[in-house]
């Protein structure tokens, strides 16, 4: 049976190749993404599902030194917390790695308003759909990059002004 809409078997490949090879990455080189493939990466987030096509995500590009720094020490912080509430588990914890901030070539916070679902549409009837547009978003630009030949980790800690690290 034809389908007009199915993709060739080289292009299925390509997608179900990122798909099973994206990683969390947790070593990372300082290099600065090309300005041309970042809009690439950003648009293809920007193409993720979300009821009413509300985008209820903002992407902030972060490339202040100070900024990073002051970042990654609200990160520290966070995960200094998740240790102690690991008790017995802490220290195998706190030898994983899970900070590039200050060495990664991107920085990319993805932030979701205070107050928001006064604004989402699908938010009355179930209140994590932001979320989970914004998370559709995150995998979006995660393909992407791999894709690209790029690598992402993201630290998914909050932090103040409910900002999310990808």
């Amino acid at each position: 049976m034809s389908n007009s809409h199915r993709f060739s078997n080289a292009e299925r490949a390509a997608v179900y190749r990122a798909i099973a090879e994206r990683r969390d990455m947790r070593h990372f080189l300082s290099d600065p993404v090309d300005p041309i493939m970042l809009k690439r990466l950003l648009a293809a987030a920007h193409q993720a599902p979300s009821v009413g096509l509300m985008q209820p995500w903002r992407f902030i590009r972060i490339t202040d030194p100070q900024l990073r720094s002051t970042i990654a020490s609200m990160v520290e912080e966070e995960r200094r917390r998740t240790a102690d509430a690991l008790a017995e588990r802490s220290d195998e914890f706190m030898r994983l790695k899970v900070d590039g901030i200050r060495e990664c070539g991107e920085l990319l916070v993805v932030a979701l308003s205070d107050q928001r679902e006064q604004h989402i549409f699908g938010r009355r009837t179930l209140p994590e759909m932001d979320l989970a547009s914004v998370a559709c978003a995150i995998q979006n630009l995660w393909l992407a990059a791999r894709a690209e030949g790029l690598g992402m980790g993201w630290f998914r800690y909050l932090i103040p002004y409910n900002l999310h690290n990808c």
